[in-house]
């Protein structure tokens, strides 16, 4: 499981709103030049269930579970360029039935089978959105005010 510290901004009896400052993992990530959530601002601020009943102010400890995050990482990372690898191979040995250029057919294929892989990343994303599985969660209450 991958842990943060965070402050709550903001709670109800069911949502906390938490928001961590940028910390060393974010310097080690592979992304870091590419990141969204870097360039706009150091730091974090997301919604999470309020299980602990956190409250305005308190320092909070929130953790992602480790498989959910891997798999959103292979899916939107290795499976678009596993199925392009696969549309160009099948592209360039399909090539030779119909007496076309092989490399025409693999970068029809190829790019036919991303962009396939790009929808399938959308259904999926659609469905993730409104899994708290995904999501954030609260670990610990550090310090109540």
């Amino acid at each position: 499981m991958v842990k943060e510290e965070g402050v709550v901004t903001s709670a109800t009896d069911s949502i906390a709103w938490v928001k961590t400052v940028r910390t060393s993992a974010c310097d080690a990530c592979e992304a870091k030049d590419n990141c969204e959530i870097l360039n706009s601002k150091s730091s974090i601020h997301f919604k999470v269930r309020n299980v602990l009943n956190a409250k305005k102010g308190d320092r909070v400890v929130v953790g992602v579970q480790t498989k959910p995050l891997l798999f959103l990482t292979f899916m939107l990372y290795v499976f678009p360029i596993f199925l392009l690898l696969i549309g160009a191979f099948a592209g360039d040995n399909l090539a030779s039935f119909f007496n076309l250029d092989p490399n025409l057919m693999a970068i029809s294929f190829g790019f036919a089978l991303f962009f396939f892989a790009i929808v399938i990343i959308k259904m999926i994303n659609k469905k993730v959105e409104k899994n708290w599985k995904y999501k954030p969660f609260l670990v610990k209450v550090l310090k109540s005010l």
